[in-house]
């Protein structure tokens, strides 16, 4: 049983759209003030959580990755501008975060797979994504006092490039496709 809950502590680390936009959003998190930085983790923790439940009813949304990965890196152009958001835009940019990872983590109902598994692999997803988010807003906050917050925006850089260059993949995969 504990098996399911561990994979889905796991998906957001192993699925790389995942992984960049969550790394995006705490870093852009963490260039803001304390107020917002809270706004934005209990914004992006609800969303997260209803997307989740709904993806029992809802079907799966498909090329969720790309839509991902344009987020990472519009996010990471946020970070290397450094600008000061204000709530409405970190409030936005939170709820599209956690409602697109919180849809893209549907788990596929097999035949005899008991619901409790199915809910127990959803809370591990939510708990790791909620806890790395956090995590790296709260270093981003701390790196931003460094050297005027330049670690924090090359490493927006990175993700920026990374977002990109697999964007471009997957663009190129898709129109193989066709």
């Amino acid at each position: 049983m504990s098996h399911f809950f561990w994979q889905g502590c796991l998906h957001p680390l192993i699925v790389p759209a995942h992984l960049m936009v969550l790394l995006a959003l705490g870093l852009l998190l963490g260039q803001q003030d304390k107020s917002l930085l809270r706004t934005g983790l209990i914004s992006f923790l609800v969303s997260l959580s209803l997307a989740l439940v709904l993806t029992r009813v809802l079907p799966r949304i498909q090329h969720s990755d790309l839509s991902l990965l344009v987020l990472a890196v519009s996010l990471g152009s946020l970070i290397i501008l450094r600008l000061r958001l204000n709530l409405v835009l970190v409030l936005t940019l939170s709820v599209m975060t956690g409602g697109l990872i919180g849809l893209d983590s549907a788990i596929t109902a097999l035949p005899g797979l008991d619901k409790n598994k199915i809910y127990l692999q959803l809370l591990g997803t939510e708990l790791s994504a909620t806890l790395m988010l956090s995590l790296l807003a709260l270093l981003s906050f701390y790196l931003n006092k460094l050297l005027a917050g330049i670690a924090v925006r090359v490493i927006g850089a990175w993700v920026t490039a990374g977002s990109l260059m697999a964007l471009a993949l997957l663009v190129q995969r898709l129109l193989k496709a066709q």
